[in-house]
């Protein structure tokens, strides 16, 4: 082998050699963060972008929030196919004070008629509620103390019931409710009616 051809192939293996040298190192030691960090700030602005229903959401949840109100008097809650109707009464009518939330109560009503032959007046006092659930007594914005002084109660009743007792609300009588032991459940006495003649007029003198 002649000089010439050693050094073509000394020159060869040197360049192979430089260049496996400059892959090995440079390449490797080139940094990958400024490619990368465009993708990861792409990923963030993609992650806290907000789609219009979320923004809808969140605005409604606001108003919720903003709605609701603190009852410094609670009441029960109703029960599923039951209604909550109030009636104002007095305390003589209310048990004298009483009456507490899940007392169970019977209603009694009141109802005026005239004889038109004698003409003679007659008032009459229906039983026409049994083991009524009470959900409250007072006012939602009463304090522990303002609702012993009760003006209105506030009833658990079906649908049919609440609107016999919304009727019945516009006689100028009212009610009159009776407490019952927390253990009598018995009933069956709907419709048990007083009646008596009219014979002075309340107020007349």
């Amino acid at each position: 082998m002649n000089t010439k051809k050693i050094w073509m192939i000394s020159l060869i293996l040197g360049l192979t050699i430089a260049g496996f040298v400059y892959l090995t190192i440079f390449v490797k030691e080139k940094p990958s963060t400024p490619a990368s960090a465009p993708i990861t700030q792409d990923k963030g602005e993609t992650k806290d972008k907000k789609s219009p229903e979320q923004i809808e959401k969140e605005k409604q949840a606001e108003k919720e929030k903003a709605l609701e109100r603190a009852f410094i008097n609670p009441i029960v809650d109703v029960s599923k196919g039951k209604r909550a109707i109030s009636l104002k009464i007095i305390l003589e009518q209310g048990v004298s004070g009483y009456i507490a939330p899940n007392s169970m109560v019977d209603v009694i009503a009141y109802e005026n008629t005239k004889d038109d032959k004698t003409g003679k007046k007659y008032k009459s006092a229906v039983l026409i509620l049994e083991n009524v659930k009470v959900l409250t007594s007072g006012k939602s914005s009463d304090t522990k103390e303002s609702a012993l002084l009760y003006e209105t109660i506030t009833l658990e009743v079906t649908p049919e019931e609440g609107v016999m007792l919304g009727l019945a609300a516009k006689d100028k009588d009212g009610f009159y409710l009776m407490l019952r032991n927390t253990e009598d459940k018995e009933t069956g006495k709907v419709g048990i009616k007083q009646t008596r003649e009219v014979i002075k007029e309340e107020g007349a003198e």
